[in-house]
């Protein structure tokens, strides 16, 4: 036994004068009386009980020398090393995943708000309450990273406000980085015990592996284990099986035959041992527009696909309308983006095929105009098809040549591009298209065997092209790319040929655009719970400086921060690093806007038009509109199954049998406390006793 404040055993000499005090007798008075006759009767009856008097003398001095034993040992606060040694370390593995948000019971007439993860705190809160004065706990929450929320402590207010803090999350389980950080921090303590609370629903393989190791490990016998470091493992199961049905899909992509349209593909999945029936609703910006009745068998899972949206960009949400234990895969999210026209020129005298095939495409601008007529403007486009036309120099751009004739006339001498880099040769004999590279972006999802060709000609293609179809030996479509140029070129007359009359043509020409504006990928707007979002700021211009000989521009981002806002409408303000934002707390499912923060265009939004007024407000009400909206959803068939993982049910244990000893609870200074105040209601009753006698 070793004393923490050793220096308070010299009260201990406050003994002297309490002895002193009961040797000390006072001097009698005198006075006169009628008689002694009364006096002496009293005298033998206190001599035939003297022995007993002094006997309670001697024992309320003992009573008060024990107590002032007790009081001076509290104040030194006694450590025993038996109760050192059986100091424990815990650590508290708390599972607040996804699945942890299901109710403990799903009762229709008086339905439950008390989830898993409320009943994992409360029991958490409970092993806080019975911890000994010697144990140390630290609390870790885990979904997919864990997170220490308390370092080890006794504590007990910061640990519970350390369990209070644990908030409910949408993020898949993978309990395995929590469970491996729990197991490196326990090497490095003498008397670790592991607690996890979980459903454990998700467990892999190779956890549940080490947890059985190590409960094998804790059934051996102290002297097995005297060189062995012993690490207990308390698994404690929150909740029981349930029936659940949740959407594990929604996913919002580009129609691969509609590049204008979009396709929704969703998935409902039955984790029940029941057929179950429900129906989901389709809602566009909080309004519902289709209805969709489901039947599933046990066990089922049916995927479906919506398409032929007549609404631009905006928030998608499916509902599941059913009443299960897990609300959160009951809905799932999606954005649709703003549909931005692509702006096309076409040139050509005519051709009837080839305007169709273009206006048809309802995300294009189309723009038809005649080589002369383009000769003598500057018209502009994102995309231009010279059909049977070839200009002497090209501006930067994207390009597409179909047939042109050879360039015989001179290049400019002010020409800011030089002339085109190929060499059209002598017509072609009987052209047919032998090979084609079906993998690139402009001839995916095209067939092109047995197509007929009236007219096409030898063409020498530059160094840096890609040929993509072939007669034989003679190139006939080929690519070129350069750092700000892309041209695609076909050396088919089209109106000589059967190629209009194909499918194969519409979609050469959907997908020579889509790979001109570098959209030849599906585009998904879909992310996972925990996911990072990221978003690329551009820079502005911010300077101009003119000087006589030229004006320079200073490009820069001004922009310092970015407005984030989440489900309930919590905002977050996110700095930019290297012109990106990066944001990564989505841990629950929903919609999260982006809103640009740039101070100065505030300000000068703000400013007010003394001409008209109201142009102002018009335009502070755009500015509110976000940037970019992202759909953050859980989408996880496994969190949809929530029945406890094979393997685990034998090596759940209570939670009961994690209180220590309730004997050793408390310091023992608080028990010496105690017994002296024991010892003075004692010593209170003895000197009462000693008046009355």
């Amino acid at each position: 036994m070793n004393f923490l404040a050793p220096t308070s055993l010299f009260l201990f000499a406050l003994a002297a004068p309490i002895i002193a005090l009961y040797i000390l007798k006072l001097r009698r008075r005198r006075e006169p009386v009628s008689t002694l006759m009364f006096w002496e009767q009293l005298f033998k009856e206190r001599q035939t009980t003297s022995l007993f008097q002094r006997l309670k003398h001697l024992l309320s001095l003992l009573l008060q020398l024990l107590f002032l034993a007790l009081l001076v040992l509290a104040v030194a606060r006694p450590q025993f090393a038996f109760m050192t040694k059986s100091a424990r370390q815990l650590i508290l593995l708390v599972d607040h995943s996804a699945s942890m948000n299901a109710v403990l019971e799903l009762d229709p007439e008086n339905p439950s708000t008390e989830t898993r993860l409320d009943s994992a705190k409360e029991q958490a809160l409970q092993i806080v309450r019975q911890l000994r004065f010697m144990d140390e706990m630290t609390i870790i929450s885990c979904h997919t990273l864990p997170v220490i929320h308390a370092p080890f402590t006794n504590h007990q207010k910061t640990l519970r406000e350390a369990i209070e803090s644990i908030k409910p999350t949408d993020i898949k389980t993978d309990i395995k980085p929590a469970v491996d950080l729990a197991y490196s921090v326990a090497e490095t303590k003498p008397n670790p015990e592991i607690i996890i609370m979980s459903d454990f629903h998700s467990v892999p393989e190779q956890t549940i592996t080490q947890f059985q190791d190590t409960l094998t490990e804790n059934e051996t016998t102290e002297e097995d284990q005297q060189d062995t470091k012993k690490i207990k493992l308390h698994l404690i199961r929150i909740g029981e099986k349930s029936d659940n049905v949740g959407i594990t899909q929604f996913r919002v992509r580009k129609s691969i035959v509609n590049a204008f349209d979009y396709e929704t593909l969703l998935t409902v999945v039955n984790a029940s041992d029941e057929e179950k029936q429900c129906s989901v609703e389709l809602y566009f910006n909080d309004n519902l527009f289709d209805v969709r009745p489901y039947t599933l068998a046990p066990g089922e899972k049916k995927s479906e696909i919506f398409s032929n949206f007549a609404f631009e960009g905006g928030e998608l949400k499916a509902v599941l309308d059913i009443q299960d234990i897990l609300t959160t895969d009951n809905v799932a999210y999606a954005t649709l983006p703003k549909r931005e026209l692509i702006s096309v020129l076409l040139v050509t005298n005519e051709n009837p095929f080839l305007e169709k095939a273009l206006s048809v495409d309802e995300k294009l601008d189309l723009t038809v105009t005649t080589p002369e007529d383009y000769e003598s403007s500057a018209q502009v486009a994102e995309v231009v098809v010279f059909d049977r036309y070839s200009p002497n120099t090209l501006e930067d751009g994207n390009y597409m040549f179909i047939y042109p004739p050879k360039n015989t006339e001179p290049p400019e001498e002010n020409a800011v591009k030089p002339e085109l880099v190929w060499n059209i040769g002598n017509s072609l004999d009987t052209p047919i298209i032998t090979e084609w590279e079906r993998t690139h972006p402009v001839l995916r999802h095209v067939h092109l065997e047995n197509v007929l060709i009236g007219e096409a000609y030898h063409i020498t293609p530059p160094s840096t092209a890609q040929v993509l179809a072939r007669s034989f030996d003679s190139p006939v479509i080929f690519v070129d790319v350069a750092p700000n140029r892309k041209i695609v070129f076909a050396a088919i007359n089209i109106l000589e040929s059967d190629l209009p009359l194909r499918i194969a043509f519409p979609v050469i020409m959907a997908n020579t655009i889509q790979w001109f504006q570098q959209k030849q990928s599906i585009q998904e707007y879909h992310l996972h719970t925990g996911e990072v979002l990221r978003y690329k700021v551009e820079p502005q211009f911010t300077q101009d400086t003119e000087t006589e000989q030229d004006t320079e521009t200073t490009v820069e981002n001004t922009q310092e921060t970015v407005k984030i806002t989440g489900p309930g409408e919590e905002t977050w303000d996110i700095p930019i690093e290297n012109d990106e934002m990066i944001f990564d707390n989505t841990q629950l499912a929903g919609f999260y806007a982006l809103s640009l923060s740039d101070q100065s265009t505030k300000d000068m939004t703000d400013e007010p038009n003394a001409e008209n007024p109201e142009e102002t407000t018009t335009d502070t009400a755009e500015n509110e509109e976000p940037d970019q909206v992202w759909a953050v959803n859980l989408a996880s068939e496994t969190e949809s199954h929530i029945d406890m993982v094979e393997g685990i049910e034998d090596l759940v244990t209570d939670a009961e049998i994690l209180s220590g000893s309730s004997l050793f609870r408390y310091p023992p200074w608080i028990y010496l406390v105690f017994f002296a105040v024991i010892l003075t209601v004692v010593e209170w009753f003895l000197y009462q006793r000693r008046r009355i006698d």
